[in-house]
């Protein structure tokens, strides 16, 4: 069964209210509206884009067929109708226990929201996206926040593929914004013994950074629990979790030894922790915020890099983040040992040593010499005397004789 209808819309109305004959015509009076049952046998009612009742049929028709087919399993269904406004608010409801959450939170509520709002998510086009992306850049956007705009979109849209409100992912078609490489960021090691020697109360947190490499989250839900003190030469750190996940951002658990020069201090800190009269922790985390239990986002590490080199009199490089002395330590360790970037992935928890190489090893000139002086493709011998070659010698001298005779 199916019927179509028109509903006016104020100019519409207004011919209607004057006694004049409505002509039936969208969207310059009203819309077209049609009835149906959908594969359930629920009587459904939608609004069309037909301009003429004869169009407004086929469309009816046509939907009544596709939900017999889908009920007769000739067909597949139809996406499920949702808004993008729906399927923003479903999305972040069901991450919301993820940390890393909040800047998702902050660019749906500045971008998609108010570039998508209420557009059928089936009817998103990868245009739509390519638009909120060209929105950016016209706001003056840096490229990379205009390239998490795209990640995070398509996870979104990833998201609706599993509710069923679409079938492909729009965003798969707008190629991701490209940035520069650029060089990694790290510290020398007189900058690192620098910061070290002003950081005061901080200097375990920032030896930890520099001796394993730990990500800030995986800093901020390390526990004492997760240290081995009998493992291996000096024991052994189990990298288990970061803060808003019971994983770590690679998803496995990873084991990094303790440098021989990072065992007395966080010994020392151990040792020195609140307990009870048990002798039982009276907190379990190594760096706990202040009010106790797991930091999270409000651990603001950047600032605190900052301040210490300010102590210590050191100029940092440009954009300097406390990220970038997990780049430090993979730098050195990978110059100290001879270029073992192996190594460097594994203790890093990267998926690839390339990861590795691309985006944590900075190059540092030293480094690079006594790589090429290891070279033994050709022996070292005396200097050999370079002289012109002799047709060069003939122009030079006819060139002298010509200018003297001019």
């Amino acid at each position: 069964m199916t019927s179509v209808y028109f509903r006016p819309n104020k100019k519409g109305k207004t011919v209607e209210a004057a006694g004049k004959r409505l002509q039936r015509r969208a969207p310059d009076f009203g819309t077209w509206w049609i009835r149906y049952r959908d594969a359930a046998g629920r009587l459904v009612r939608e609004r069309t884009a037909a301009r003429m009742e004869g169009e407004a049929e086929r469309i009816a028709h046509k939907k009544a067929l596709y939900a017999e087919q889908v009920a007769a399993g000739i067909a597949d269904p139809a996406p499920v109708p949702m808004t993008c406004e729906e399927l923003f608010t479903r999305y972040l409801d069901a991450n919301k226990h993820l940390g890393s959450q909040a800047p998702m939170r902050s660019q749906v509520k500045v971008w998609f929201g108010p570039h998508f709002k209420k557009k059928p998510v089936a009817a998103i086009t990868p245009a739509d996206c390519d638009a909120l992306l060209v929105a950016a850049r016209k706001a003056e956007q840096a490229q990379a926040s205009v390239r998490q705009l795209h990640i995070r979109g398509r996870l979104i849209f990833k998201y609706a593929l599993r509710l069923g409100a679409r079938r492909d992912n729009p965003w798969d078609q707008v190629p991701r914004p490209k940035l520069p490489k650029r060089k990694p960021r790290y510290l020398s090691r007189a900058q690192t013994a620098a910061l070290l020697g002003a950081a005061r109360g901080h200097r375990l947190l920032l030896l930890t950074a520099v001796l394993s490499g730990l990500r800030r989250g995986e800093l901020g839900g390390l526990m004492w629990g997760d240290i081995h003190w009998d493992e291996g030469p000096y024991g052994v750190i189990y990298v288990r979790r970061s803060w808003g996940r019971d994983t770590t951002k690679g998803g496995e658990e990873r084991l990094v030894p303790l440098h021989p020069a990072l065992r007395p201090d966080l010994e020392s800190a151990f040792k020195s922790a609140a307990r009870d009269e048990h002798g039982n922790l009276l907190e379990d985390y190594v760096f706990p915020s202040p009010e106790g239990g797991m930091r999270n986002e409000a651990w603001h590490t950047a600032k605190l890099v900052r301040r210490i080199a300010r102590w210590a009199g050191v100029t940092l490089p440009e954009g300097f983040t406390f990220h970038d002395l997990r780049k430090t330590f993979l730098t050195h360790l990978i110059q100290d040992t001879g270029g073992n970037i192996g190594a460097g992935q594994q203790l890093a928890g990267h998926s690839t040593p390339a990861v590795t190489a691309t985006y944590y090893l900075g190059k540092d000139v030293g480094f690079l010499a006594e790589a090429v002086e290891g070279l033994k493709l050709v022996e070292p011998a005396p200097a050999v005397e370079h002289t012109a070659s002799t047709p060069r010698l003939k122009l030079v001298a006819n060139a002298s004789r010509n200018s003297r005779k001019g």
